[in-house]
């Protein structure tokens, strides 16, 4: 097993996503050659250095900050945000915890059709609704959640005036 890659608390008035590139996951495959990108997850990092992730098997999860050993890449995004909205942001994140991980929405991605599961999610329908419920994103969005991607989320972020985004760190 791998050491983890090196996860840090955010610091005060960011909401901190976790974006990953994980080799030799047939899911992982699937997202890269379906969407052409570098990153195959997303993650939210809390203030506490917990990570709240929607998992495939698991659902909507909090893990500890060193969970994942099998990412080969990550990319921090830091969304800076005022108290109130990182507190909608959060509370939205925990608010999700144990639903469960929509395996149709992700083949639905791969097949070009609408498809979801009611109440579940994918790792960048969470992150995009909880960017939504903190104001950082309209409502609505010009596409569904269940359809956007690691990929499209970090291209949507990129544009945005309130985020930095970290350089990329491979593991060694």
């Amino acid at each position: 097993m791998s050491e983890p890659l090196k996860v840090p608390i955010p610091p005060p008035g960011v909401a901190r996503l976790r974006f990953v590139q994980t080799r030799g996951n047939w899911l992982s495959k699937l997202i890269d050659w379906r969407t052409m990108g570098k990153v195959s997850h997303v993650e939210a990092v809390m203030p506490d250095g917990s990570i709240i992730a929607a998992l495939i098997g698991e659902g909507v999860v909090r893990k500890p900050g060193d969970y994942d050993t099998t990412s080969t890449s990550q990319i921090f995004v830091d969304v800076a945000m005022s108290s109130h909205a990182l507190d909608l942001w959060t509370k939205y994140l925990e608010s999700r915890l144990g639903r469960p991980y929509d395996m149709d929405a992700i083949v639905g991605i791969a097949l070009h059709l609408n498809w979801h599961q009611r109440l579940g999610f994918i790792c960048s329908m969470l992150l995009t609704l909880s960017l939504r419920k903190s104001c950082t994103f309209p409502v609505p969005l010009s596409e569904p959640a269940h359809e956007v991607t690691p990929r499209d989320l970090l291209l949507i972020l990129s544009g945005h005036p309130s985020v930095t985004i970290h350089p990329k760190e491979e593991r060694r």
